[in-house]
């Protein structure tokens, strides 16, 4: 038996991208890098829309803007782990 699963937004990868950074440039955070926890999880995000943002929705995000040139990803052992560096 094979399960089908589906992925439902309720904003696209590319408004998330956006806000994400957005929030970045915003808070001095450009060339720094980031764990995907701290984005979703971290002090500083408190009060962000993206603020506890399930990681498959937040790695689509950030790989969005990878394609961009607007972020680097850097592997860690997990997703939460994840790391990415913001360009402007």
């Amino acid at each position: 038996n094979s399960k089908d699963s589906c992925l439902l937004f309720w904003r696209k990868p590319e408004v998330w991208a956006g806000m994400i950074h957005q929030w970045a440039n915003d808070r001095g955070m450009m060339n720094t890098v980031l764990t995907l926890f701290e984005l979703a999880s971290g002090d500083d995000t408190v009060g962000q829309e993206f603020h506890g943002l399930d990681s498959a929705t937040l790695r689509k995000a950030l790989d969005v803007l990878q394609s961009q040139g607007k972020a680097q990803l850097f592997v860690g052992t997990s997703d939460e782990d994840l790391g990415v560096k913001f360009f402007t």
